[in-house]
C-alpha cells in the first residue's frame, strides 16, 4: 500500500506524486477528484470518503389514533390556521405576503422572510412543517396535551408558529391552534 500525503485542499496524494507536483496541479487534481474521481489513474489519488449518519426516522404511527380522527383533527387545525393567517395578512397589508391552502398543503409566502410550508402526512398521521426560521419538523397528535407536538423537543406546532410569526410581524400572533379542541 502506498503512503499518502494530505494536501492543503484535503486531497490525499501518493507520496511519490506529491513531491513532484506543483501546488496548482495539486489543487486542480483535488477539483477533478471531487467532480470525476473515475477520470484519474488508480493509485494517484485517495479521495477522502465522508459518511453522513442520520438518525432513524421519528415516525410514531399511533395505532390507537384512527385515521378518520386524524383527518378530522388535522383538517380542523389546517383550516383554523388558514383563517387566522388570512386575517393576519389582511391586517398587515403587505403585497409580498400571501397564504394558499390546497390538497392538504398550506403555503405561507412572507417575501424576504421566506416561505413556510405546512402539510398533512396521513400515512404517518402527522403534520409536517418546513420553516425558513427553524427548519423542518414533524408533528404528531398528543391526546394528553390535545396538541400537535414535535417528538424531539416536545414543542407544539401552535407555540412555534406563534413565536416565529410574532417576531416576523413585530406583533403578538395567535393562530388559535394551540389546542385542537378549539379548532373543531
Amino acid at each position: 500500500m502506498l503512503q499518502t500525503i494530505r494536501s492543503a485542499s484535503g486531497l490525499r496524494l501518493a507520496r511519490p506524486f506529491a513531491r513532484v507536483l506543483p501546488r496548482a496541479a495539486i489543487h486542480a487534481l483535488a477539483r477533478v477528484a471531487q467532480d470525476a474521481p473515475h477520470a484519474l489513474p488508480s493509485g494517484l489519488v485517495a479521495v477522502p470518503r465522508r459518511s453522513y449518519a442520520t438518525p432513524p426516522p421519528q415516525i410514531d404511527v399511533r395505532d390507537d389514533f384512527p385515521i378518520e380522527k386524524y383527518h378530522d383533527y388535522s383538517d380542523a387545525t389546517m383550516e383554523t390556521m388558514l383563517e387566522s393567517l388570512e386575517n393576519l395578512l389582511d391586517g398587515a397589508g403587505d403585497s409580498e405576503c400571501e397564504v394558499d391552502y390546497s390538497s392538504g398543503v398550506l403555503t405561507l409566502k412572507l417575501g424576504e422572510h421566506g416561505t413556510y410550508v405546512i402539510n398533512k402526512q396521513p400515512p404517518n398521521k402527522q403534520i409536517w412543517l418546513s420553516s425558513p426560521t427553524s427548519g423542518p419538523k414533524r408533528y404528531g397528535y398528543v391526546p394528553e396535551a390535545d396538541q400537535w407536538r414535535y417528538s424531539r423537543d416536545n414543542s407544539s406546532l401552535g407555540e412555534l408558529l406563534n413565536t416565529e410569526l410574532s417576531q416576523i410581524f413585530g406583533q403578538d400572533v395567535d393562530l388559535k391552534i394551540n389546542k385542537v379542541a378549539d379548532c373543531l
